[in-house]
């Protein structure tokens, strides 16, 4: 296994609830040929060099049978390691490029669903000062979904969200609150976005507050999502009456095989499904989307909010619509004139 670091650059300054970012470290692999990426985050316990190290635990597990058997490699690596979700992603996300690759085919081919719908992911406008988050709003105008970040201040929340809709008109807008509110906060937060004409809110409350979900729930008038609550499969049944749908996130499932189980018992729940992502590559966005159209929504802007992207994969019109590639594998290549990214 092959194992590079790379540090991608925002555009604009990306803020949520909990933090700030300028940068982002991912960490790429390279397993005989497919190549996957991990995009930790310090709020699920992960670093660049934490997935590094966990990425050196895996390996010997990578030479020890046939990596075809892609659930056989997964469950070992959830035995020998506990968390590290990311890291594990990394080495999912290559197994299925590779084996693609090696049957000649796009990944999607081996999932059964027909890529030719429409697609269209959200684009999203990080918290930020009034000003300058209407700024975002105005550069972002091409997009037909925005996507909202809020839960630091209801206040300053509800003025934004007041000055989007004047601005955008009848558009389409999401909003993340990122766990950022009380369940008090969060009834009134709910009836304002309702009023507002916002599509649904995601993650009112902070992770693990299912008891306070529920109550949210009963009588909240628009739709609620989780993200931070939704890690793996196992998660699904402590949320059926709590919540309207769930994130999925390759980095929180650890790859691509725990996603499509999430898949099927959110629709066994009657669950939503958005497929989301961290602030990541294009290896990892174009992974993900190889499981849009089994999703409702769809959140896979990570690769477009950063400047220095070294690969091409799904291909993004300005206004959100994208495709996936039909080359074999994730259908992902460094951009011309790219140094390569493992030595």
């Amino acid at each position: 296994m092959k194992i590079a670091h790379y540090e991608l650059k925002l555009v604009d300054p990306f803020g949520i609830a909990r933090e700030t970012r300028t940068t982002n470290k991912v960490v790429l692999v390279d397993v005989d040929g497919g190549i996957g990426e991990s995009s930790p985050t310090k709020f699920y316990g992960e670093s660049a060099d934490s997935v590094e190290q966990t990425l050196r635990q895996i390996e010997p597990l990578l030479e020890m049978g046939d990596l075809d058997y892609i659930e056989n490699i997964d469950a070992a690596m959830e035995s020998l390691v506990k968390g590290n979700q990311s890291a594990k992603a990394a080495v999912d996300i290559a197994l299925h490029d590779r084996l693609a690759k090696k049957l000649g085919v796009p990944l999607y081919k081996l999932f059964g669903r027909d890529p030719n719908c429409e697609m269209v992911s959200s684009f999203t406008i990080g918290i930020d000062t009034l000003d300058v988050m209407m700024q975002k709003v105005e550069k972002s105008k091409q997009y037909d979904i925005l996507k909202i970040k809020l839960g630091k201040d209801y206040e300053h929340d509800l003025a934004v969200m007041k000055e989007i809709r004047k601005a955008v008109g009848d558009k389409t807008v999401r909003v993340d609150m990122n766990g950022g509110y009380t369940l008090e906060t969060a009834r009134v937060a709910c009836r304002a976005m309702a009023d507002l004409g916002v599509e649904y809110v995601e993650q009112p409350l902070y992770k693990g507050s299912h008891a306070e979900l529920r109550e949210l729930h009963k009588d909240a008038p628009l739709s609620i999502l989780v993200d931070e609550d939704s890690m793996v499969a196992a998660d699904l049944p402590k949320l059926v009456g709590a919540v309207d749908g769930i994130n999925i996130k390759l980095m929180k499932s650890a790859g691509i095989a725990e996603a499509r189980r999430m898949i099927a018992i959110a629709r066994a729940f009657d669950m939503k499904i958005m497929i989301g992502c961290m602030i990541e590559t294009s290896v990892a966005i174009t992974a993900a989307a190889h499981l849009a159209p089994f999703a409702d929504y769809l959140d896979l802007d990570g690769s477009l909010l950063t400047s220095n992207d070294p690969f091409t994969g799904a291909i993004f019109e300005p206004n959100g619509r994208f495709t996936i590639p039909n080359a074999p594998g994730l259908g992902v290549a460094l951009k011309p004139d790219t140094p390569p990214i493992f030595n």
